[in-house]
């Protein structure tokens, strides 16, 4: 198994996440390091504190699809039957690895094991312990509880915070899409691993901690990428059955963000960033994001006029409606 862990300006959280691993404990694991094109290079100091850990460095930020895309490929090449991919900002132990694996060789048809994501912190409530894709609600769920069912005809989703991947399975359905660049790449690596006919599961003996921000500390960028990326994957993976008024409502999902982010007093440079990623997700511009977010000043007044209420007349769908009162059982 190759772990594969991104640098981005983050060198301090990198070394945390290594310090708390005892990597000498499975010698099998081989723990590797990719600088995403950091402002200053860290792998001196990478080497000088983790011998052990194989360090890489890339000229520019490649994003989170990309970057682990280049550690795949890496590990591809020299043979690997696994990789792991692990956020930087997580807290987790080689046992916790190592039973991502062992479940992982249990069932040939097992293509990605996650681990369950906590917050990390006094509270630890859950973030990913469970999920599926609703293509009807278009939406990602998350349920608090590892024991949840996943509904019929639904996908299991998993996020790329702590995961384990079967290289055979990659070479079958494909690596990381890049036209992500980072944020719902997972979710398209779920879409295509269910349609391939392989399982997506989660290990409940591996427990990750995972750093927690709520949406109005996310950066620009980070929200620029979500607002913008979500286009692509309902796009791409939403069965025709269930596309009807798409735009419609992933139009007021954004306009919710929007609205979150005015409750919260952010800084007008992210609720643009909003819109921009609405903007080009009309425009089909994906992959690596523009160095600055751009939208026509009308677009960002309009948008930013009322956004809840807004957003709540534009995800009501009168068919939808009648459709929910008619199946509802008739009352006495």
């Amino acid at each position: 198994m190759l772990v594969s862990i991104l640098n981005w300006n983050g060198t301090a959280d990198t070394l945390k996440c290594l310090h708390g691993i005892d990597r000498t404990r499975s010698p099998a694991v081989q723990f590797a390091v990719l600088d995403n094109g950091s402002d200053e290079d860290p792998t001196a100091l990478l080497k000088q504190q983790c011998p052990d850990v194989l360090t890489f460095r890339v000229p520019h930020n490649l994003g989170f699809a990309g970057g682990h895309n280049w550690m795949i490929s890496w590990a591809l090449a020299q043979g690997y039957a696994t990789v792991f991919i692990l956020n930087n900002d997580c807290e987790i132990g080689i046992d916790a690895i190592l039973a991502l694996q062992h479940q992982m060789q249990a069932d040939p048809q097992v293509a990605v094991v996650s681990s369950l994501v906590y917050r990390s912190g006094p509270d630890r409530k859950a973030l990913m312990v469970s999920g599926w894709i609703d293509w009807d609600q278009l939406l990602s769920v998350r349920p608090s509880t590892p024991d949840a069912a996943v509904p019929d005809g639904q996908a299991v989703l998993l996020v790329g915070t702590a995961l384990l991947l079967r290289c055979s399975a990659l070479q079958k359905i494909g690596l990381l899409d890049e036209r992500y660049f980072a944020y719902y790449e997972d979710n398209d690596l779920s879409a295509r691993v269910a349609a391939a006919g392989l399982k997506s599961v989660y290990c409940k003996a591996s427990i990750c901690l995972h750093q927690y921000r709520p949406l109005h500390e996310y950066s620009a960028m980070a929200l620029y990428l979500l607002s913008r990326n979500q286009w692509l994957f309902w796009r791409e993976h939403t069965p025709a059955r269930f596309r009807s008024g798409m735009t419609r409502r992933l139009t007021a999902r954004s306009l919710h963000d929007l609205a979150l982010l005015q409750k919260n007093d952010a800084p007008a440079e992210k609720m643009r960033a909003v819109v921009a990623g609405w903007w080009d997700a009309m425009h089909g511009r994906y992959g690596p994001p523009p160095a600055q977010l751009a939208c026509p000043t009308w677009l960002f007044k309009l948008a930013s006029l009322a956004p809840y209420r807004t957003s709540r007349v534009l995800q009501w769908s009168p068919l939808a409606a009648l459709r929910r009162q008619l199946a509802s059982p008739a009352q006495p």
